[in-house]
């Protein structure tokens, strides 16, 4: 009986993990996309941006995302996603935050 227990808590934690992208982190991809995609230095295939914090297993709607921007020539540069809520839904400013700030973000 232990072992199912102990089973049942590691697949909650995994599961908590999660690994899939959220809506919040899928609008700044695109909007990071986007507003890279006529630059030539960027690989906007391979864009990855943080995610709402989950204290405690409860997602909080995040004001601010990273996202690493892999450029062409190797590396990442990091941009900064304010959200604002408007009237038809958000918003999104992006500003580069970091020049050639590692690929690997901050979970």
């Amino acid at each position: 009986m232990r072992w199912v227990l102990t089973f049942g808590v590691c697949a909650v934690l995994v599961a908590g993990c999660g690994g899939a992208e959220d809506p919040t982190q899928r609008f700044a991809r695109e909007a990071t996309e986007s507003r890279l995609a006529a630059d030539p230095d960027y690989d906007i295939d391979h864009v990855r941006c943080t995610g709402n914090p989950r204290p405690w297993f409860v997602e909080r709607q995040a004001r601010v995302v990273i996202c690493a921007a892999r450029r062409v020539e190797g590396g990442c540069d990091w941009f900064r996603v304010e959200l604002t809520p408007s009237t038809t839904g958000a918003r999104a400013t992006i500003r580069l935050d970091s020049e050639n700030a590692g690929c690997v973000l901050p979970a």
